[in-house]
């Protein structure tokens, strides 16, 4: 088995909210601000995502070895939230972001 390990960064807005964490399309938990947290997995190709509410993350396919990978999470900055909920945008400008580091 290999690992996901997932960690929630401080920046941007709804710091008091979660947001929920997909793996291959699947819900597997809920992840908060500053939390970090570890997902067991077989080695090979995965889907990561983030959600809150109806907006989500990019999706990100990683492919996982033995020793795992580290992924990041974060929210866009309050100006950059605010913005967006008063123009719509196509979808290209996500309003969560993760990134492999």
């Amino acid at each position: 088995m290999a690992t996901i390990k997932l960690e929630r960064g401080t920046k941007g807005a709804n710091m008091f909210r979660k947001f929920k964490v997909f793996i291959d399309n699947e819900y597997v938990g809920k992840i908060k601000r500053g939390q970090e947290l570890e997902f067991q997995v077989s080695e090979g190709q995965h889907e990561v995502y983030c959600k809150i509410d109806w907006e989500q993350s990019n999706v990100l396919t990683v492919d996982i070895p033995d020793a795992g990978v580290d992924l990041l999470v974060n929210s866009k900055g309050a100006v950059e939230s605010a913005f967006r909920s008063l123009i719509p945008t196509d979808g290209r400008d996500k309003y969560l972001v993760l990134i492999q580091r």
